[in-house]
């Protein structure tokens, strides 16, 4: 099924006092201030009460949203995903090698994008339940305001963890500004935020709808809240960086994993969503505008407006020519060469997450060398109906929750509350390993079913599965691994770069060729000689690229360069938000 956006052809949105109109589904984000509604008027019909909470929704899409900044440039270095690029910019590579000081031009605005956002989603919370059709609508009136405060809850819930992941303790308010009041106001510690937010989903997945029960398009679900509760309650648990003591797990960390445990299993047991059996085709269906009708497995997309935001598929995908039929990619994240080498060879998300390629005027793939291999889930060759040139808002959406997260996130929970893996628990983390292993379930690997055995099981599945989806950082660092992680990832690389077990079969250079406009690897599995390589045809196999060979020291070096435990787990606060609020400190980051 086509995408088809939800949002209406002329929009209207409450934002502290004044009106907001927005034109179009696909310039959704051109804004023009209009004073012709009070927020009286607003949210005394369902139309405009829906049309207000779009502009809590649109405020997702925007590159301080889930464009770029928010999801991508905050996510990397890690084991797995790596800012393209050997230098410092001030900007993002800073933050991806963890050198982000309080000057940085990138962290300014997805706080005050995300700080926006919840005021408008206060305004709603406060208005919705207020309106006169909150009580005396018709029963669908009635039941549409109560969606949409579950919508508005769940966003405003959204946009706290993200600050909080990002940032640690941060400015706690949940009513809409109003002009005279005090709008410098100091930290709240976290876990009283999360609180409070883990209260308001449960609350909301009591309002929101099923997404076989209402029609398909990017508003949240009720799997959407149930999955964000059981994601923020996992943080809740986990570790988290805290001032004066550093790294520290979060208190009362089983009544946190048995809500997420609980929300999964409702999840499992619902019937409204399930794996899509072909991984790829998850990623391909983004990149043709496709919601997922069949599966559900794409729980929560941001909607994006093509031509108008989102750079899935430029900034996150493989590098394609301008010149090209398919139209410009920088291809800003590039896959870490041991996480390409972590996959078994059987693995069909191997080939799916890593593109081994850029894209040339010509249309040829062209064979990258090593330590520039693309994250390749989203690839602008894959976009349908294709669009050349230089446009870098592609409009394919960005996904926040896939249903394998759901599995995997039950599977985690069950193993730490019963210090061991029940047999539910194994079947969930074998089923996303089956679909994986598609036709060759009889030779994936076996699955560790003891305590410390299983939980690194999930480890490495959740980088298996969810490479490129910019979440491994956040999943490290509530383990407490983020530190260990970088390590093994750096010394794995030397054994690479020395030829050493377990990479000493790795080749050191690779032969291939364009057959048309396709790429062919002659020894991908295999490492032949120096005389080999020399004694090619080269009619047949005329090129020759590095591949370990192009392992160096500098390159190690580079990933995450400069990661200080118990420092830097938490980006700095902007100076900017400092000089205005002289309650806030920076105690992080810098």
């Amino acid at each position: 099924m086509k995408r088809k956006s939800w949002l209406t052809p002329i929009v209207v949105i409450a934002a502290i006092g004044a009106m907001l109109k927005m034109t179009s589904c696909e310039k959704y984000l051109e804004y023009t201030p209009v004073s012709l509604y009070s927020e009286e008027n607003v949210f005394s019909n369902v139309d405009f009460t829906r049309q207000a909470l779009l502009g809590v929704y649109a405020l997702m899409t925007l590159d301080e949203g889930y464009s770029k900044r928010l999801n991508m440039y905050y996510a990397v270095d890690n084991d797995c995903e790596m800012c393209s690029g050997n230098y410092l910019d001030n900007g993002r590579r800073d933050i991806a090698r963890y050198a982000a000081n309080s000057g940085n031009a990138e962290i300014q605005k997805p706080w005050n994008n995300l700080y926006k956002g919840i005021d408008r989603a206060n305004i709603c919370i406060k208005k919705i339940p207020e309106s006169p059709v909150w009580t005396s609508g018709t029963e669908s009136q009635k039941k549409e305001m109560q969606r949409m405060l579950g919508e508005a809850l769940t966003l405003r819930a959204l946009f706290y963890y993200e600050l909080i992941r990002n940032w640690g303790d941060v400015p706690f308010k949940t009513t809409p500004t109003k002009a005279g009041e005090d709008f410098y106001l100091p930290k709240t510690d976290r876990d009283t935020i999360y609180e409070h937010i883990i209260n308001d989903l449960l609350y909301a997945a009591q309002l929101v709808p099923w997404r076989k029960e209402v029609p398909l398009e990017e508003r949240i679900t009720k799997g959407a809240v149930k999955g964000l509760l059981a994601r923020i309650c996992l943080a809740r648990g986990g570790y988290s960086l805290r001032k004066n003591t550093g790294m520290q797990r979060g208190a009362n960390h089983l009544k946190y994993y048995q809500i997420a445990r609980d929300q999964c299993k409702e999840i499992m047991e619902s019937g409204q969503h399930t794996l899509n059996p072909d991984f790829g085709s998850v990623f391909r269906n983004h990149c043709e505008y496709k919601l997922d009708a069949t599966y559900g497995e794409s729980m929560w997309e941001v909607g994006l407006g093509k031509y108008r935001s989102g750079e899935v598929a430029y900034y996150v995908g493989n590098k394609v020519s301008e010149l090209s039929r398919y139209g410009k990619a920088d291809g800003g994240i590039l896959a870490v060469p041991t996480y390409y080498l972590s996959f078994d060879s059987l693995d069909t998300r191997r080939d799916v997450t890593v593109a081994l390629y850029q894209i040339d005027e010509n249309n040829k793939r062209l064979l990258r060398d090593f330590t520039e291999i693309f994250i390749g889930k989203w690839r602008r060759e894959w976009i349908k109906p294709e669009f050349p040139g230089s446009d870098k808002y592609t409009g394919v959406n960005w996904v926040l929750l896939r249903y394998s997260d759901i599995l995997l996130m039950f599977a985690e929970a069950e193993n730490e509350l019963n210090h061991g893996p029940t047999p539910e628990a194994i079947q969930a983390l074998r089923s996303v390993r089956e679909r994986a292993f598609k036709g060759n379930t009889d030779k994936m690997p076996p699955i560790l079913q003891d305590y410390e055995g299983f939980f690194n099981e999930i480890v490495k599945e959740r980088s298996w599965e969810f490479g490129g989806e910019c979440i491994r950082k956040f999943d490290l660092i509530r383990w407490n691994l983020l530190d260990t992680k970088l390590q093994e990832t750096k010394e794995n690389l030397r054994k690479l770069l020395n030829g050493e077990a377990p990479y000493d079969k790795v080749p050191r250079k690779l032969v291939w060729r364009n057959n048309g406009e396709n790429l062919q690897i002659l020894n991908l599995t295999w490492n032949m000689d120096s005389t080999a390589i020399a004694n090619r045809d080269v009619v047949y196999w005329p090129n020759v690229a590095d591949w370990a060979d192009d392992i160096s020291e500098d390159f190690i070096t580079l990933l995450a360069g400069y990661f200080q435990p118990n420092r830097r787990e938490l980006l700095p606060i902007h100076q900017s938000i400092l000089d205005a609020n002289p309650k806030l400190t920076n105690d992080f980051g810098n």
